[in-house]
């Protein structure tokens, strides 16, 4: 129960006023009583039950009732029936199955152990032991975000027994193109409330009620992380975001994959989680002792974390205003672990004949392999060749720099082809069979599929990366249980890197590289690596990542000394300016009321607007802001008022552009249609009109569609 005395008072009633608000305002629902010229006559007796029944209605309309119950306790076995609870679930059961009240776990263990499952459960306990309403699970990209959707709607809450509005949605902004039907089952449309206030107010307010948004005050959602970590940012409505988490269970996956300055986001998220009274689950097969530590003090107050060896489970207890800390410290379980799996390692230069001589030889009796390519540009260049090259070899491209329609068309073959396939077909010793899987196949991708994604490789090819992020992807090396093609029994992970594994540190790992990954992180990870031939795991997973991020590192020379003092001095002045960005947006800790009401008296941005978008983004990941392009050929007439089915095929037909250039050329130029203004969805969208070729342009650049490429951007010159 919150006392007035109590920070969370005015966020959380400020968010529960506001969608009152936008509820109240919708006509469909609450019709006015006035009509011009005639006496108003009202029973008094009837009103009150007369406004229940409408706001029954609108709340069913909208999914949101009848509210869950939530089905009794039960076992993992029973949760997922097809399962036996390993060492990791089981150790997870031990531990939550003490907790009454909300908590902190961290979930450390490799890749493809059943984390995701065990997080369920946890889940589960919290919500059927009442001390959580719902539950959100934050994932790192919307691929991932989409597949894990499929997951748990068919895995886990169609089977489970509860009852009620089991509302769970998708929460990204390309949510509206993942749902398979217009609307849920019996609810509206399209909301639409009215005359709010200010000027533009009614657009803003129908926007939280599309598929962006909305899933965040449903029971259940499953979606990217931006949008959890925007509750905790100076945008219109954040306090919403922050009503939508209060109380449920929030799990964040592929925590590991959060860098350094997203992390002061998430740990700002995670104070706040635990004011909420919110139990949270973080998930990483790679996660530094350092970032443990930071995560479990953000969330608990206290600095004092327990070490145990890795894989290991932490588990806390929520800090409450104006209480700094809580009076016990964090605990840690190590979970038993079982064979290791040795992943033999190879290096190779970035030359593309020697790259696809490589493949060659390696996929010679048949075999699947994946390419992971550290941009999309990049990407494209080695699928074109590998496409030219390995005549007998079916090559496929997978990236996000594509219209939506094909980028999700290209996720669902790659899944058939390399995931389990559903349902699940199995020979004689228990080994997997996929008859759509290539006998002979090469996947070019970015990093879209080195999260969550659960795709099994024979052999893989990398360029050079983070090493926790290296690790990450070597998941997909022999992740089912498979009968592999001679001379693929043992998995191999290929490192493209062009530096000399003895010599001294490169003069660069390529420009595309280290514009994308911090150079200091990526020449303490050559260090660690450069004298290996093999990977243990887990066994070794906790000292390569502490290699490289840890305090000491591997001994090198004075070259190694200074260019790695040089790289740090970089990566440390580049993080100070973006956390001070980052600061002027965040919100303040939980704190006095007054304080807090006078902190945020400023003009709230709209997160939606790519003016503003930059700031934003700047806040929720380090790297460039991204800008929705509708593209269209030249002879579409646009529809004055699209309806959903409308807007879906427009957004099918759109493609998130981050180049940095064209960005700015879009935002300052772009055509952006009057027919759109005053559409949740497509009100920040910007238009390109495309030739015959499917190509068009703007400023100095050519945009070329390509359904195999994706999108190929050229300058007029090239």
């Amino acid at each position: 129960m919150l006392e007035i005395s109590d920070p969370l008072v005015v966020p959380v009633l400020a968010g529960f006023i506001s969608v009152v608000d936008w509820i109240g305002s919708n006509r469909d629902f609450f019709p006015c009583f006035a009509v011009c010229g005639k006496t108003v006559e009202i029973d008094p007796a009837n009103y009150w039950k007369e406004a229940q029944d409408k706001a029954r209605r609108a709340l069913g309309k909208l999914g949101w009732f009848p509210g869950v119950t939530f089905d009794r306790e039960t076992s993992f076995h029973q949760v997922f029936a097809a399962l036996t609870a390993n060492s990791l679930q089981s150790t997870t059961i031990e531990l939550t199955s003490g907790q009454d009240t909300p908590y902190l776990m961290i979930v450390e263990a490799p890749m493809g152990e059943g984390k995701t499952e065990a997080a369920l459960y946890a889940a589960d306990l919290a919500m059927c032991r009442g001390f959580a309403r719902g539950m959100y699970i934050a994932m790192p990209t919307q691929a991932t975000g989409n597949a894990m959707f499929k997951r748990v709607l068919d895995s886990y809450l169609l089977k489970r027994g509860h009852k009620g509005k089991l509302n769970l949605q998708l929460v990204h902004g390309d949510a509206l193109l993942a749902q398979m039907a217009d609307v849920q089952e019996g609810e509206i449309p399209v909301f639409k409330p009215e005359n709010i206030g200010e000027d533009g107010a009614d657009v803003e307010a129908q926007s939280w009620f599309t598929a962006k948004k909305r899933p965040l005050l449903a029971p259940f959602g499953v979606g990217t992380i931006d949008q959890s970590l925007l509750s905790v940012l100076q945008t219109k409505h954040w306090f919403v975001r922050l009503f939508g988490l209060a109380g449920k269970v929030v799990i964040f996956d592929e925590v590991h994959a959060y860098d350094a300055y997203m992390s002061t986001i998430l740990e700002r998220l995670l104070h706040w989680l635990a004011e909420l009274d919110c139990t949270v689950i973080l998930l990483s097969a790679t996660l530094p002792e350092a970032k443990r530590k930071a995560l479990a003090k953000a969330y608990s107050g206290r600095d004092d974390t327990e070490y145990k060896r890795y894989p290991r489970i932490t588990l806390a207890k929520p800090r409450h205003y104006p209480q700094a800390q809580v009076d016990r410290p964090p605990v840690c379980a190590e979970i038993p672990t079982g064979k290791s799996r040795t992943i033999d390692l190879q290096f190779c230069d970035t030359d593309l004949a020697e790259m696809t001589s490589t493949l060659a030889e390696r996929l010679k009796q048949g075999g699947c392999a994946t390419v992971i390519c550290n941009t999309v540009n990049r990407s494209i260049e080695v699928y074109k060749h590998l496409r030219d090259t390995l005549k007998d070899t079916e090559c496929m491209l997978f990236h996000a720099r594509t219209l939506q329609m094909w980028r999700r068309e290209r996720e669902e073959e790659v899944l058939s082809k390399y995931g389990k396939r559903d349902p699940q077909e199995k020979d004689a010793e228990g080994r997997f069979i996929n008859p759509d899987r290539p006998h002979r196949g090469v996947l070019v991708a970015t990093q879209i599929i080195e999260q969550s994604l659960d795709l099994d490789f024979d052999l893989m090819v990398s360029e050079i990366a983070p090493i926790d992020l290296l690790l990450q992807r070597s998941g997909r090396l022999h992740r089912h249980p498979r009968k592999r093609p001679p001379g693929l029994e043992i998995p191999r992970l290929i490192v493209l890197c062009g530096a000399d594994r003895e010599g001294p540190p490169p003069e660069s790992f390529g420009r595309s590289i280290e514009y994308v990954y911090d150079r200091y992180i990526l020449l303490r990870t050559w260090l660690a690596l450069r004298g290996r031939n093999e990977i243990k795991a887990p066994d070794e997973i906790e000292s390569l990542v502490e290699a490289v991020y840890g305090d000491s590192s591997e001994e090198a020379d004075e070259s190694w000394r200074i260019a790695l003092e040089q790289a740090f001095a970089t990566m440390e002045g580049e993080y100070l300016a973006s956390k001070t960005v980052a600061r002027q947006l965040l919100v303040a800790k939980p704190q006095d009321p007054a304080d807090l009401v006078e902190e945020f008296n400023s003009q709230l941005l709209d997160d939606d607007d790519p003016q503003v978008h930059k700031a934003v983004r700047a806040a929720t990941r380090d790297g460039d802001p991204s800008i929705t392009v509708v593209m269209l050929s030249a002879d579409t007439v646009l529809t004055p008022e699209p309806t959903v089915s409308e807007v879906r095929r427009l957004l099918d037909s759109s493609v998130k552009l981050s180049h940095k250039a064209l960005f700015h050329e879009f935002l300052q130029n772009g055509e952006a249609p009057a027919q759109w203004t005053k559409n949740a969805h497509l009100r920040h969208a910007r238009l390109l009109r495309l030739d015959e070729r499917n190509s068009g342009r703007v400023g100095d650049y050519r945009l070329t569609l390509d359904k195999q490429l994706g999108l190929v951007i050229e300058t007029e010159e090239g």
